[in-house]
């Protein structure tokens, strides 16, 4: 018999025993839909990390400060910091010592704070970041849309001028243009002259641009925070083919000026753009494996279930079986329509969960697009259909060759006896 004889066959096969084939499918059919949620939610959430790191641009240095003996990005960096540990030996002199490498272009310090912003009777807390004059040369993702940015004179001598995002703008004045340029708003306790206002940019890694409030970094520094450190600088190179060796030299230098002997007692890290995307996609690709595995489970339960409709199916077959080879069918015909019996059942369940998985997700997606998390570019990827069709069949033929071997050795005389 020929391929289309044998599915033809096994439909019917199925169709006969409806609510046994029911049961078995919806193993398959579950096992599909987690696998294809785990592959589209990873992808969309990877193509979105990766988005929003392109959006600093790939032509970025960033040099921040780090426990030493500790990994930048680890649970133990992590954790110190946040209890409050604080690393103070990276300063301006830092920076303008690093500018001086041939293929910086320009550079940005940052520090962040916090205060309470008052105009009149309006009041709210709002996040400082205080950067250099050059901050918009080095981020691209910020623009201004009203007045001016703080210039170098008013950065060196620390003056009281500060650069609204636009939600702030909104809260404070009730309005966004340039009748709020030389505005004068209350910071605790000095006033700080408004000279501009930023273009609406929306949110990073939930972090809010436009609920922020740029100033020089020294007036930060001396008038706010009380320090004379900083968090971190980005620089800006020229040359992206030589980014890497620029960020060498930069470590170079940094420990020389911190008095350092060996790598593991940096007080700092120096990591490209291109360092962060690659060292992002491979955590993520690792999650995604591990999630995937865990997902994979599910059909290990799926093809038990095929397993136990097909061995249920061949005893009840055993007087068709029989006569089959009685007929002068070999073993490897019954074999191969057995196997393709549970290929079927595995097509059929695929398909199905590959059509509900996706009018579930795009329902899903729509409603998160709705909520306002229009920054998240949601997608079923072609990948994740391809997986789920392939792990489903693969399991199909897996737990169906047992059966089919077990069908394959009944002989005519049993099954005629029986």
């Amino acid at each position: 018999m020929n391929i289309i004889s044998l599915i033809i066959i096994s439909v019917k096969s199925l169709f006969s025993h409806k609510m046994r084939t029911v049961l078995t499918l919806l193993g398959i059919i579950v096992s599909v839909m987690a696998i294809m949620s785990v592959v589209t939610m990873g992808e969309s959430f990877q193509s979105y990390v990766s988005g929003e790191i392109e959006a600093f641009g790939t032509d970025t240095i960033q040099v921040e400060t780090s426990l030493p003996e500790t990994e930048h990005v680890s649970s133990e960096n992590a954790s110190s910091m946040a209890m409050g540990v604080q690393i103070t030996t990276l300063t301006e002199d830092d920076a303008e010592a690093l500018a001086q490498l041939p293929n910086v272009v320009a550079y940005n310090t940052g520090l962040l704070g916090q205060a309470r912003a008052k105009y009149d009777d309006k009041k709210r807390y709002v996040t400082i970041l205080g950067s250099s004059a050059d901050a918009l040369v080095v981020d691209p993702g910020a623009e201004i849309a009203y007045g001016r940015f703080f210039t170098e004179e008013e950065h060196r001598t620390s003056e009281n001028v500060i650069v609204v995002g636009s939600t702030v703008a909104e809260a404070l004045f009730d309005k966004v243009g340039d009748e709020v340029i030389g505005t004068r708003v209350t910071l605790n306790d000095n006033r700080y002259k408004v000279v501009g206002i930023l273009k609406e940019r929306g949110a990073s890694f939930g972090f809010s641009f436009d609920d922020m409030v740029y100033m020089p970094h020294t007036t930060l520094q001396k008038k706010i925070l009380g320090i004379d450190y900083l968090s971190y600088i980005t620089f800006k190179v020229g040359d992206v083919q030589t980014i890497d060796q620029t960020a060498e030299s930069m470590r170079w230098i940094l420990r020389s000026r911190h008095e350092i002997d060996t790598p593991s007692e940096d007080d700092f890290s120096v990591m490209t753009i291109i360092e962060a995307q690659d060292m992002f996609d491979t955590i993520l690709g690792g999650v995604n494996i591990l999630l995937l595995a865990l997902a994979s489970i599910s059909l290990l339960v799926g093809g038990i279930g095929i397993m136990n409709i097909m061995l249920v199916s061949i005893e009840e077959r055993r007087m068709e079986i029989g006569l089959r080879k009685a007929l002068g069918a070999r073993k490897r015909d019954i074999i191969k329509q057995f196997v393709i019996e549970s290929i079927v059942i595995a097509c059929a369940g695929s398909i199905i969960g590959i059509i509900i998985t996706t009018v579930l997700l795009s329902a899903a997606f729509a409603a998160i697009r709705y909520a306002g998390f229009d920054d998240i570019n949601f997608y079923i990827p072609t990948r994740a259909i391809l997986v789920a069709m392939i792990f489903s069949v693969s399991s199909g033929i897996i737990f169906g060759v047992y059966p089919a071997r077990r069908a394959a050795a009944i002989s005519p005389m049993q099954a005629i006896s029986s």
